[in-house]
């Protein structure tokens, strides 16, 4: 409206005899050219709100170009390795077979899949330490590890307690191989439980550590919590 009145205020002046449908060109009447006027269109709340959505729905979608390429279809991301949906998927079914493993007094799915991506993410890093520090820890070694906290459970069988807490064998294996990776930096270094985190929580910011919003956020305690979520469903 303000534009219409400021137009109005400097339209050069119709000349006597002339249709007032012709404009002035730098004060000479111009014959040829003649004002044509454009019926204009009402704008609507409705109209401005579709816009807004439709503006909305773009910036998104540019968004999740720009920013999730790498994450959607990933459970995490590591150092750009991607730990897909169906990674995880399938380490949960895996869990779910278990003899005696019950995902609900596990805390519920969505709590159990936190476990696991921090059991894998945890894994990863610890794998990026001893190859950084160039510390070795082979396949027999895990076994006699095995062997000695099996020696300690009831009856001398950890199988029970690894399905109640849904260790498949491969995780427990490489949990286990984690602890010795562990022990072994401690007694190369002399760091404490406190010290160890710290370069723990160093190394996973240096591998760019992305959880999918669906499932939670890695934190400096070195697991994944629960987060508002995104990417199609909410964490809980």
């Amino acid at each position: 409206m303000g534009e219409d009145r400021h137009r109005r205020r400097h339209r050069p002046p119709a000349r006597p005899g002339r249709d007032p449908g012709w404009i002035g060109c730098a004060g000479i009447v111009c014959p040829a050219v003649r004002r044509t006027r454009v019926p204009t269109k009402r704008i609507t709340v409705s109209t401005i709100r579709r816009i807004v959505i439709a503006s909305l729905a773009a910036a998104s979608a540019v968004a999740l170009t720009a920013c999730d390429s790498e994450q959607i279809g990933a459970a995490v991301v590591i150092d750009g390795d991607r730990f897909t949906v169906e990674d995880l998927q399938n380490e949960v079914a895996r869990a779910e077979r278990l003899e005696g493993f019950d995902v609900e007094a596990a805390g519920g799915m969505p709590a159990f899949q936190r476990t696991v991506l921090t059991r894998h993410i945890q894994h990863e890093i610890f794998v990026r330490l001893a190859e950084d520090e160039d510390l070795e820890v082979s396949e027999a070694e895990i076994d006699d590890a095995i062997d000695e906290i099996s020696a300690q459970a009831p009856g001398g069988d950890l199988s029970t307690a690894l399905a109640q807490a849904g260790y498949t064998e491969k995780a427990f294996r490489a949990g286990v191989a984690d602890q010795l990776i562990a022990q072994s930096y401690s007694e190369e270094t002399g760091a404490d439980t406190a010290a160890l985190t710290e370069v723990l929580a160093d190394l996973g910011d240096e591998l760019g550590v992305e959880v999918n919003p669906r499932y939670g956020t890695w934190g400096e305690d070195l697991s994944v919590s629960a987060d508002t979520g995104s990417i199609s469903e909410p964490a809980s």
